[in-house]
């Protein structure tokens, strides 16, 4: 992401799955702010509502034989607006690129149609041998849910 960032990452329609969030009384500070760590568990929230509507509980789908082990290794949000309590925020999640060994979630957080911040999550497929190539059938289940392209300076 980054300073600049593409105008289409602000348009919930890009996104393949939306899930509506409310902050919690204790997430915000003294000015009446979801503060950072809160916001990080919103995007985790809606990144795991994606992840379980794909694979289903224990991230393991209905195609598959074995759970689906994975580890965040890197996520970034650039805050683009005030996010406030009490509110109501859609949260638009999709697969922006699919590594050989990790996955690229993008994120967008909307206050109505206004775009208030952006999440990149880069997850690694990692069983207890160490990072493993992604499963072909899993693949083949995350482009069911790719966003638009993405161009990536992530390290994906």
């Amino acid at each position: 992401m980054g300073a600049t960032h593409d105008p289409a990452r602000t348009q919930l329609a890009n996104y393949p799955f939306v899930m509506t969030l409310q902050p919690r009384f204790g997430d915000m500070d003294s000015l009446g702010h979801v503060n950072n760590v809160a916001i990080a568990a919103l995007f985790e929230e809606a990144r795991v509502g994606m992840n379980r509507a794909l694979l289903g509980d224990s991230h393991v789908a209905p195609a598959l034989s074995r759970p689906l082990p994975v580890v965040a290794a890197r996520v970034e949000i650039d805050y683009l607006g005030e996010v406030r309590y009490p509110g109501e925020y859609r949260v638009g999640v999709g697969v922006g690129r699919v590594g050989t060994s990790s996955v690229l979630q993008v994120c967008a957080m909307f206050d109505g149609e206004t775009c208030v911040a952006l999440c990149d999550a880069v997850l690694v497929h990692r069983p207890a041998t160490g990072p493993a190539p992604v499963p072909q059938e899993v693949r083949e289940l995350l482009t069911t849910v790719m966003a638009f392209p993405v161009r990536v300076d992530a390290g994906v």
